[in-house]
């Protein structure tokens, strides 16, 4: 009952071709500042839904550095939802950070031991291994962590490598990739934007 137009961030009169209701745009932080001297293709894009007031603008996207990143800036703006899950062993509902995530060291060798890899609950402190995440998963929810931005109309919507399911990315490959990527900055850029979700801080001016 309708039809799907397909164009690329580069082609200006594909993004101004006709008035649609509802744009989805895929990996935003890609798009050039300026398609073809008309402007921004964001800006392009979204002004084809001007004409209906059910509109509907969807923005996807790996994130890229920190202060430009343009999935940043939407997703600041808006009501900032995370994905709670429940800790199996004290109920308490939290986002898996990296923060919490442990890389056990054997004490023999001193050597990291990534297959090991666990979260630690922040609020009890009990260990969360990778198998529990399928419960977790099923029982988790999305909350808002802006309420002051609660009145308009922007949903964002953040979540990292962390929550793939079982038999997807594991714990045990994220661990093996942040060991490899502190040898190599570029790496460990790629690991912040890919894996955690997150915009990368550039060293210097």
């Amino acid at each position: 009952g309708g039809i799907l137009v397909l164009t690329g961030a580069n082609s200006a009169a594909g993004l101004r071709s006709m008035p649609v209701r509802y744009v989805f745009l895929d990996e935003v932080d890609a798009y050039p500042e300026d398609v073809e001297g008309e402007g921004d293709p964001v800006d392009l894009a979204v002004a084809r839904t001007r004409n209906f007031s059910n509109r509907k603008v969807l923005k996807v996207s790996t994130p890229t550095v920190k202060g430009v990143s343009r999935i940043e800036a939407d997703y600041e703006a808006s009501d900032k939802r995370r994905y709670f899950v429940p800790c199996p062993e004290c109920g308490h509902m939290h986002v898996l950070l990296w923060a919490n995530f442990v890389i056990p060291v054997d004490e023999k060798t001193s050597k990291k031991r990534p297959k090991e890899a666990y979260i630690v609950c922040p609020e009890c402190g009990s260990i969360i291994h990778e198998h529990h995440k399928t419960f977790m998963l099923q029982h988790g929810e999305w909350r808002a962590t802006a309420p002051q931005n609660l009145d308009v109309k922007k949903r964002g919507y953040h979540i990292s490598t962390l929550y793939s399911p079982l038999g997807y990315f594991s714990w045990a490959e994220c661990a093996e990739e942040w060991l490899k990527a502190q040898k190599k900055q570029s790496r460990l850029k790629t690991f912040v934007n890919t894996i955690l979700g997150e915009t990368w801080e550039e060293l210097g001016e």
